[in-house]
């Protein structure tokens, strides 16, 4: 997915391509009343740039838009508008960071495979700047821990609300038996992920020891309610973030998560069964004070 792409930005694109093709009018005719290039004026219907206001009625007013057109156009306008802020506290992200954020932002569901780490969207804030110190040496000096603690938790938002983001996460065992913190931290972040599993859209799953290889881990599969824009993969490394956007290759990602779900991973109620035992192991550890 290209750094700028949002879905609602291509929900506005191919509106106004409907519209153009409808017409009759051709890219260069357009782009040469908008004093556009073709190149920019393509980009505006296929996602990735957006029009700005006086540019889209001069382009309506062109395609001889009809008065459902324009509204449904002025509709997908002011929502893609919103692109440019629904990063909340984007200086805490580096650019292809962003781009995952965006999209996160727009999805209606995400499918992760973590096996290392607990999954960023689950995080308590301790977790977060303890993983922080230790990744001290691939940081960003200039942004405060503060920063990514507020922005991770503004992203964690997508799971509340009146239409909450659709969660799957399958999380290897070794990661919520790594004292990432200390034993209170991990204690706390086990009761969240315990409470965070109770939410009728949220699905927590672990690998256990036993389940053998698996075929993915660091990877990030999401959707959107629209059948005109498909899923996609994302693929987090230290050197940075990859998308996969080939549809054979992301239904390779799409069989592997439910493979491991269906065949290798504990239930959901196996789950809890887990993360309640090691929550009380890891309270026993906790330093009388």
């Amino acid at each position: 997915m290209p750094s700028d792409k949002t879905y609602r930005k291509s929900k506005l694109g191919r509106l106004l391509d409907q519209l153009r093709r409808d017409a009759g009018r051709d890219l260069e005719f357009l782009a040469r009343e908008l004093r556009k290039t073709e190149a920019h004026l393509s980009k505006c219907l296929n996602g990735t740039n957006l029009l700005g206001w006086a540019d889209l009625g001069l382009f309506l007013d062109l395609v001889e838009a009809d008065e459902d057109g324009r509204r449904k156009a002025t509709e997908f306008w002011e929502d893609a508008k919103q692109d440019s802020t629904r990063v909340q506290h984007p200086a805490a992200y580096n650019r292809v960071a962003r781009s995952y954020a965006r999209a996160e932002a727009d999805a209606a569901w995400i499918r992760q495979v973590e096996a290392a780490l607990i999954p960023g969207m689950l995080q308590v804030p301790e977790y977060t700047l303890a993983r922080r110190e230790a990744d001290h040496l691939f940081l960003n000096p200039k942004i405060p821990a503060s920063r990514v603690v507020a922005a991770r938790q503004s992203r964690q938002m997508r799971l509340h609300g009146d239409d909450p983001l659709r969660a799957h996460f399958l999380i290897d065992v070794a990661a919520l038996q790594r004292a990432v913190g200390g034993p209170a931290v991990m204690y706390a972040q086990l009761l969240h992920l315990q409470a965070v599993a109770a939410l009728p859209h949220v699905t927590i799953q672990v690998i256990g020891e036993d389940a053998g290889a698996y075929a993915i881990y660091g990877v990030t599969i999401l959707g959107f309610d629209d059948e005109d824009f498909p899923d996609v993969v994302y693929l987090e490394t230290r050197a940075g973030g990859k998308w996969v956007e080939d549809e054979v290759d992301v239904d390779k990602f799409r069989k592997s998560f439910h493979e491991i779900a269906d065949e290798q991973a504990f239930t959901p109620e196996e789950t809890l069964e887990v993360i309640r035992e090691l929550a009380e192991n890891f309270k026993k550890r906790i330093p009388a004070r």
